[in-house]
């Protein structure tokens, strides 16, 4: 360093004493309390708008899925179904056997409006008892046209008309919803629906009562997802809390079922007898027989295809005016060592 460079630094060393610079920790102190507490309520305010915002987003995604995607109860009916308001009959085909019409069910409801509206046929699926099992049947039932799901299944847990079949399900169960998304079909039931006492295979068959009756009233390909107050239906035995689909046709909870003539009808002769069984080798065997138990008629017959669940139709023989009960039963390959084969019976008068 020379002269003059040690010169200025003396003079800028002694400037430096002079200055005096007032310095307060509780200034600093303060001063740092301030931006802390101000970085905080930054990041209060990041997460409450944050939260806002995605609570924003769910109750959108949820009034868009219950509004927008939501498709109402108008399942279309199948071919299978007719309306009750009769509609012009066809001239008949000379060769044409007279069959037995189920009667229409008067008791419908009133629509929304008030007024008594059009009702439709959908088969309600109930559980018979046979011999060694219990087997899944079916009533053609009417319901409002503009809600057949929900008629549906209010029906379900009514008594049905033929008195060999009964429900499973308890009869104060109430539908609180029921919507469709694709080919999941969502019903959400009441808590009675949880009031049964029934072992593995009753609560199985139960199942698919409501699983066939919802498929029947949409398609038969769809699925059901099961909710009681919006919950996953659980029982002592199994949580059903997945779609379930109807069972292939080869393991079928369905083994034999009349649909006509229907329980307790009158009918002309020759009587038309329909329905559906999974029978070996497509055979099913038939009798006609008076309510004292004597036999009248008795024969085969074929369903449409063998070892699958399958309709069959065919004519009984002229029977005479009186009352009788037709029964149905499927081949048994076994020759009688296996349990009996189930049967269904239906009553009915000849005109």
């Amino acid at each position: 360093m020379n002269t003059l460079e040690t010169l200025l630094h003396d003079d800028l060393r002694s400037a430096a004493g002079s200055v005096d610079i007032p310095v307060s920790l509780n200034a600093i102190v303060t001063e740092r309390d301030r931006l802390v507490r101000g970085d905080r309520r930054s990041r209060w305010v990041r997460w409450a708008l944050v939260t806002v915002v995605a609570l924003l987003a769910l109750g959108g995604l949820w009034w868009a899925q219950g509004t927008l995607w939501r498709v109402p109860d108008t399942a279309v009916p199948n071919p299978l179904q007719s309306p009750a308001e009769p509609l012009p009959a066809p001239t008949p085909e000379p060769s044409a056997s007279p069959t037995s019409e189920p009667t229409p069910d008067t008791t419908a409801g009133p629509t929304a409006s008030g007024l008594p509206g059009r009702t439709v046929g959908v088969y309600v699926h109930y559980v018979a008892e046979g011999p060694s099992s219990l087997n899944l049947v079916r009533e053609l039932r009417q319901v409002p046209a503009g809600t057949p799901a929900r008629g549906a299944l209010e029906a379900l847990f009514t008594a049905p008309h033929d008195p060999d079949y009964v429900t499973l399900w308890n009869p104060g169960t109430r539908v609180l919803g029921i919507s469709k998304h694709d080919d999941v079909i969502t019903v959400d039931l009441s808590r009675e629906a949880l009031a049964f006492n029934l072992g593995v295979a009753g609560e199985a068959m139960m199942v698919d009562q409501l699983v066939w009756t919802l498929t029947e009233a949409f398609e038969a390909t769809d699925r059901v997802l099961l909710r009681v107050e919006g919950r996953a239906f659980e029982t002592g035995h199994d949580l059903y809390d997945r779609p379930l689909a109807r069972a292939d046709a080869t393991s079928s909870p369905i083994t034999v079922v009349v649909d006509t003539p229907v329980h307790g009808s009158t009918v002309a002769s020759p009587v038309r007898v329909t329905g559906l069984a999974a029978a070996f080798e497509a055979t099913i065997l038939w009798t006609v027989t008076r309510p004292d138990g004597t036999t009248v008629a008795e024969g085969t017959a074929m369903t449409d295809e063998g070892m699958a669940l399958a309709p069959f139709a065919f004519d009984l023989p002229a029977l005479d005016p009186g009352t009788y009960v037709v029964a149905i039963t499927v081949d048994d390959p076994s020759g009688g060592v296996a349990p009996a084969p189930p049967s269904d019976t239906k009553e009915f008068t000849v005109r």
